[in-house]
Parts: C-alpha cells; structure tokens; sequence
C-alpha cells in the first residue's frame, strides 16, 4: 500500500468525458505504478457511469447525493461563467474517502498527464494539509490576490492540483471553515470560488512544490504551446488547460488539442466528435481565436473570427 497513488476527480455530466480522458492519459504514463482512481460524480447518467467504469477496473466511482451540493445553489460568480457547482465537490472529497485511504491527488478534469507520476511518494506532507502549486510564476500576480483576499501568506495557490493528507484536512476542519465563508454574506470578493477559500483557510498550512506537478497552460507563449510535448527533458508531469477556451473544443486547434485527441482514442467516447465552443464565446474569445488563426496563415478563419468579434463588442456595449 506504500507505493499506491490515489487520485481524485470531481465531476457532472459537462465533464465525464474529458475525466476520462484525464484518467487515460496518467494510465498511458504510468503503466508499472499501481495508482487507484477515485471519481465523484453528480448528475451523470448510467450510460457515462459505464464509459467510465470501462476504463479501467481501478476506477471506484461515488455518486454525490444532490443535498451535498443543495447548499451552494445560490451562489454566483460574476468574472467565472465555465464553472460550476460541481467544483465544490471537492471540499467533501477528503471526509468521503476519510478511513479509506490516508493521502490522495486531487485534479481537476483539464488536466493532461505527460509522465511517470510515482516521485509523489517522495513528497511528504505528514506536516501539512496538503502540498499545493502556485497559481502564477508571476510575483505581482500572487501579490494581487494577496492584497484582494487579504492573505497572510505571500503566496496563492491553484487549487487543480492538490496532494492532500485525508487526517490532517479532517483534524483543521478545512470543509467547514471553507463553507462558513463559501455561504457567508461576504463571499462577493471570491473571483474563483473554491480556489479562493482554500487559500484563505489553508494559509501556512500548505506546501508548495514544483510547478510541473501542475504546469497551466496559459504560462505558455504560443511557440512552447505548440513545441512543448517535443522536450522530454522540460516535459511537466502534468499540464493544466486553465481558462474557458479548452483544447477540446473545435475550434482551439493545436497541438494541445491533437495530444487531447490522441488520449481520447483509447477511451469509450472515441468516437464522438469534438464539440464547438461558439455558442460559448464571448467578445474576447473571438479576437483571441482570430489572432490565433492569422498566426498559423488560415486568413480566412482569421478574418471571419475577427469580424465576429468586432459585432460581439458593438452588441455588448
């Protein structure tokens, strides 16, 4: 049991699939280790319950009881329109599997797996409720949500990715301290909800390590989001799609997209198609797309995009 990785997700019916996916690309890397996967699901139909099930026999899978999430329905978030309730699921992860296992990863479902995951076992978070990332490479950027939560610590985490110490998150109350100001009447300064409680509650309870344990990909320019996969030596353990423009969508082509396709070949959804993200797109969506298509010479996609975007903003005004 010593040398056993378990690993967490969370998810609804938006998600399953790209779960999957996520799943499939740490069993690609990690063939001789011997890591359990744990998924919390929350209105997901039978039939993608069994997608996930065919994967792998590793695969416990939890159904989260609709009252667990009931308490967060009022909850809206002005700057963050691609997550959802089920982000919140997370919180009670560690009381569910509390007794079952000791420690766990914890992922969001963006999130790809590039290599051998096993140095985990050498992290040691015996002191600390979990081992976290940073959720920035940029000090002024940590600064900032710093002076807006009012932190203590200097530094901010991404909560995609946490190591987490069932016994020690259990003993410092972390789900109901989160929720106290997750349901609080002042929880209007939380631009990312869950992410933005934790690095309240957790402040000085956390270890930070290396960032390729969560890599996000908007740390990337456009030459290393399309070369990045090629140098093994830099290669990170695991790349995080952050933002709402995700590779699984049509219209983000690249090589981000071609790895998610690769690892989506040898999963139960295989066959269906990749879906648009344009009845999603807002104005800044468009001019991103726009620029990007002009960048690889498709002018036409190009113009169209950014004409489109032009009409978004004069709509939107």
């Amino acid at each position: 049991m010593n040398n056993r990785i378990n690993i967490a997700y969370c998810t609804d019916s938006n998600y399953i699939e790209h779960v999957g996916v996520s799943i499939t690309s740490i069993m690609l890397n990690n063939m001789h280790n011997n890591i359990h996967f744990h998924v919390f699901l929350y209105d997901v139909s039978p039939k993608d319950q069994q997608k996930l099930q065919k994967i792998s026999p590793l695969i416990n899978i939890y159904i989260i009881p609709f009252e667990e999430l009931a308490k967060y329905k009022d909850h809206k978030s002005n700057k963050i329109t691609h997550i959802n309730r089920s982000m919140y699921i997370r919180l009670s992860v560690p009381k569910l599997l509390y007794g079952k296992i000791d420690k766990f990863i914890y992922l969001d479902a963006d999130t790809l797996c590039f290599s051998d995951i096993s140095p985990i076992l050498n992290i040691n978070i015996d002191s600390v409720i979990c081992a976290v990332t940073p959720d920035s490479l940029d000090k002024q950027n940590m600064l900032k949500n710093k002076e807006r939560l009012e932190l203590a610590s200097e530094s901010y985490f991404n909560s995609g990715f946490l190591y987490i110490n069932i016994n020690n998150w259990m003993g410092f109350d972390t789900e109901s301290k989160a929720n106290k100001i997750l349901l609080s009447a002042k929880k209007e300064r939380l631009i990312y909800p869950d992410q933005d409680v934790l690095n309240i509650v957790l402040q000085n309870q956390v270890l930070y390590i290396d960032p390729n344990w969560n890599y996000l990909f908007t740390w990337m320019d456009d030459k290393q989001k399309e070369t990045f996969f090629y140098n093994k030596k830099s290669l990170p353990y695991i790349i995080h799609f952050t933002g709402p423009r995700k590779m699984w969508y049509t219209e983000n082509e690249g090589l981000a997209q071609n790895l998610y396709t690769y690892y989506k070949h040898f999963t139960p959804w295989a066959n269906s198609p990749l879906k648009s993200y344009q009845n999603k797109m807002r104005p800044v969506d468009y001019r991103v797309f726009s620029a990007q298509f002009f960048r690889k010479g498709s002018i036409l996609k190009g113009v169209k995009f950014y004409v489109a975007y032009l009409i978004k903003k004069l709509v939107h005004k």
